[in-house]
């Protein structure tokens, strides 16, 4: 019997946890049979030995597109190194995956730059991998099309969050048409991007929509009802018998299509976090109540991590009305914004925007819902004038515990008098 440990539970409702992780694969994908059909007829050419396709993959988070990447890529290889054992011209293929969020320093905007460089990155061994500036474009590229020509073959390139690029799509353009360019002889390109924002494909040039936009595969959101099935397959393997109910997965799967828009994700994070919640509390059946919870813990936490994926000078207009907001001068006006906004820009060592330019952002901000606007009109005597202060989401607690999460640390400073 092993020693009694303070780090014991009184009650056990995990029977493997990693199956509710958000990097677990299942066996078997449920509920997307439309989509993995015309994902396998993108990928079908490879496993042929014909050229690569191209596809361009897009849908809200938590509805699939990561997993069924993964579950069907994991499988081309499986039945690619089948077939080459029985066939005398064996195909060669290698999948490089590189997921374009936070490839470059806090708060900057990834760049077709970047994402070459992580893929040069990808295809050395540590020893060889480069650094992340200092480096001529062309000259990142050409490392990159050497290293896919030694390689040979089909070479699949699956881009993540995709949309991080912003306006800078030119990787998008090069890859694809590189060996026509004759940058690579040995080697065949096949680009997979997948992407949360769709409005992301209307901006892209018309000759990476030519390209990259070949085909095109939506991931609808899940009903409550695939949910529930989700669940039921996931809870299954990862929860011992008797600690959850009917009514717990519904609630979950309830609550993921209402709060959520059908993320698969959510609710399994709904269903791993009530979990955790009753083992801590020593009780051996997760509860309605504990659900609840976990929807309240969730959301705190999703907020932190949606403040963490802003850019640079929106994370500082944050901070600065988190400042305001601690000293009670909130709703403040945007010239007291901005003149906060400069000094918590100059700490961390960033140059300051104009206040046209840090308006834009606040606008932005209030329109992603973290900030709230009101509208003033005081007539001749003090004009129309906009002020803004935290929405009822936000907190300065959340706002610094981005920034420590990012390892920015917080940074406190005497305000200066009101404007």
């Amino acid at each position: 019997m092993p020693p009694d440990s303070i780090f014991e539970d009184e009650a056990e409702v995990f029977r493997n946890i990693e199956v509710l992780e958000e990097d677990y694969t299942p066996d078997t994908i449920l509920c997307r049979d439309d989509v993995m059909n015309e994902y396998i007829n993108v990928l079908k050419p490879i496993y042929k030995g014909r050229p690569p396709q191209n596809a361009f993959l897009y849908g809200d988070t938590g509805v699939g597109k990561t997993a069924v990447t993964n579950h069907l890529t994991n499988q081309l290889e499986r039945d690619i190194v089948q077939k080459n054992e029985e066939e005398d011209d064996p195909i060669e293929l290698t999948i490089v995956k590189v997921n374009c969020q936070n490839l470059t320093s806090t708060g900057e905007e990834t760049s077709s730059y970047q994402v070459a460089i992580a893929l040069v990155n990808e295809l050395r061994p540590p020893k060889d991998m480069i650094a992340s500036t200092g480096y001529a474009p062309q000259a990142v590229y050409s490392m990159l099309y050497d290293e896919i020509d030694e390689l040979g073959g089909t070479v699949l390139i699956i881009l993540d969050e995709v949309d991080r690029i912003g306006g800078d799509d030119t990787i998008l353009y090069e890859l694809p048409r590189a060996r026509a360019n004759e940058k690579i002889e040995n080697a065949r390109i096949g680009l997979v991007g997948i992407s949360n924002d769709y409005t992301f494909r209307t901006n892209l040039s018309p000759k990476v929509k030519d390209t990259l936009c070949e085909t095109e595969l939506k991931f609808p959101a899940y009903n409550a009802n695939q949910l529930r099935e989700i669940l039921h397959d996931r809870a299954a393997s990862a929860l011992h018998d008797g600690t959850y109910t009917e009514d717990v997965i519904a609630l979950c799967a309830a609550l993921a299509t209402r709060e959520s828009s059908g993320s698969a994700r959510k609710a399994i994070n709904l269903l791993r976090r009530a979990g955790e919640i009753a083992e801590n509390d020593g009780q051996t059946e997760i509860t309605e109540a504990n659900v609840h919870q976990a929807k309240d813990d969730l959301e705190y936490g999703d907020m932190v991590d949606s403040i963490t994926d802003q850019d640079a000078h929106k994370q500082y207009i944050l901070a600065a009305v988190a400042h305001l907001s601690k000293a009670d001068r909130t709703p403040a006006r945007v010239k007291e914004v901005h003149r906060t906004y400069e000094h918590v820009a100059s700490a961390y060592g960033a140059d300051p925007l104009s206040q046209r330019g840090m308006y834009n952002h606040l606008t932005k901000l209030a329109m992603l819902g973290f900030l709230t606007s009101h509208d003033n009109n005081e007539g001749i005597k003090g004009g129309q004038y906009y002020e803004f202060e935290f929405s009822d989401e936000v907190d300065s607690k959340k706002v610094a515990e981005a920034f420590e999460q990012m390892g920015l640390g917080w940074q406190t400073f005497q305000m200066q008098k009101r404007l």
